[in-house]
């Protein structure tokens, strides 16, 4: 399983508009092959700044979504909002525990 974790800020001018495409592209990625999780957070204390969790069954399945034409296009989107604090950061995970 792949664990992945990005965070984005959009500019105050962006924020409903950047929220609204984070919400689209999420129900899409849902129901793509392969993936298990996708949640888009947004902080409270910092505006405009969202988080994203995934979860893949294989970095196949999340290397194909990433390869996808819709998601280099909101790539470019966010960019032209003048997000520049886009990080992705993925880990190969073992066997779940649950904890409670």
């Amino acid at each position: 399983m792949i664990l992945s974790h990005a965070r984005l800020t959009f500019p105050a001018a962006h924020h409903d508009t950047g929220r609204q495409m984070l919400q689209g592209l999420a129900a899409h990625t849902r129901t793509e092959p392969g993936c298990l999780l996708y949640l888009v957070s947004e902080n409270l204390e910092v505006p405009g700044q969202f988080f994203i969790t995934e979860q893949w069954e294989s970095m196949t399945d999340m290397q194909t979504h990433l390869a996808l034409p819709g998601v280099g296009q909101a790539v470019a989107a966010v960019q032209g909002m003048g997000v520049n604090d886009l990080s992705i950061t993925a880990w190969e995970a073992g066997a779940a525990t649950q904890i409670m």
